[in-house]
């Protein structure tokens, strides 16, 4: 049964995923190739999982009502974002992740961010490393918004990434216009911190975001560089450096060909690592 938060925790999604969205920057629009748009931050790949079939129409995305938008919230993202189990702040907080970017998404970043293996699921080991936080809860929000930003601007790409969304998702995140144009509010840390306080939401604001504020953040959008940053790239790269170099130190048509394929097969596999980490989020 969800706890008392999590009406809440709706009221304020709904401040931030508003009616029917249909723009081409949101990645969430896109459906099998269409673009289907979204509503109430429900996008068709959403909806047509939660309904059990292959694939929606822009009309039916259109004619979802807030109860099954509500239905679809509390089935697909408030529990596998560690609703039920997460403090109170914190469970919103993780909440509003897991629907802007995924729930596996939103619990990986908070693992990160406690130091603990990252396997996207809550359960006894990210509750017991919740507890033992340094600062409090209150300290692991501010942490948690921050690394959620950090997340954000790792996703350079120029159609449906931060360049295009980034002002709706610090304005939404963060309460913060970077252009100073929206009026300052509390965003999902300043609430997050508030039911923190208060579990009630007695003190929580409803807030005003821009239409981008709901574009989904997907980590397929992560740019090149911060995906070789990781670790597990450096094998890759240190082989398509020694191809290179035994391509440039070839003296004959039989060394330059065996050069030139081993760097041909060092690129294959350094595409296909990138790929499997953008989707893997």
């Amino acid at each position: 049964m969800a706890r008392e938060t999590l009406p809440v925790a709706l009221e304020l999604m709904f401040g931030d995923e508003g009616g029917y969205s249909n723009h081409k920057g949101d990645r969430g629009n896109w459906l099998h190739g269409v673009l289907v748009g979204t509503k109430y931050g429900v996008t068709g790949a959403t909806l047509a999982a939660h309904r059990g079939v292959k694939s929606v129409t822009a009309n039916q995305v259109k004619a979802v009502s807030r109860e099954e938008a509500e239905d679809i919230y509390r089935r697909s993202y408030w529990g596998q974002s560690g609703g039920d189990l997460l403090p109170p702040g914190l469970d919103y907080a993780a909440f509003d992740f897991g629907v802007n970017s995924g729930p596996y998404r939103a619990v990986k970043t908070l693992q990160k961010v406690l130091g603990i293996r990252e396997d996207g699921q809550v359960g006894e080991q990210t509750l017991a490393a919740v507890r033992k936080y340094p600062g409090g809860v209150s300290t692991l929000i501010r942490d948690y918004c921050d690394a959620r930003m950090r997340f954000l601007r790792s996703l350079t790409n120029g159609r449906t990434g931060f360049p295009v969304n980034g002002r709706g998702w610090t304005i939404r995140v963060t309460g913060k216009d970077p252009k100073g144009q929206w009026k300052d509010q509390p965003g999902v840390r300043g609430n997050a911190l508030r039911l923190a306080a208060d579990a009630s939401g007695r003190s929580v604001e409803k807030v005003e975001t821009p239409p981008e504020a709901g574009a989904k953040a997907d980590s397929r959008d992560t740019g090149l560089g911060e995906v070789l940053k990781k670790p597990e790239a450096w094998g890759p790269l240190g082989g398509l450096l020694s191809a290179a170099g035994a391509l440039f130190a070839g003296n004959g048509p039989v060394q330059w060909a065996l050069a030139a394929a081993m760097v041909a097969a060092v690129l294959v596999g350094l595409w296909y690592f990138v790929r499997r980490v953008r989707e893997a989020g």
